[in-house]
C-alpha cells in the first residue's frame, strides 16, 4: 500500500462516516470531514513535494 492508496482509503472512509453521521445525527460526521481533509492533504503534498530537496 502506497501513500496514494492510503489517502484514497482515508477519503472513502471519511465519506462513509460523513453520510452515516448525516443520517443518524451522530458526531461521526465530523470525523468523516477530518478524514476527507487529511486524505486530501496527503494527496496534495505527495504531488507537490520534490523528494526532500
Amino acid at each position: 500500500m502506497n501513500v496514494g492508496t492510503f489517502a484514497l482509503g482515508l477519503q472513502l472512509l471519511g465519506l462513509i462516516l460523513l453520510v452515516y453521521g448525516w443520517f443518524t445525527l451522530n458526531p461521526a460526521g465530523f470525523v468523516g470531514v477530518v478524514l476527507i481533509i487529511l486524505g486530501a492533504v496527503l494527496r496534495w503534498t505527495r504531488r507537490t513535494g520534490d523528494n526532500g530537496k
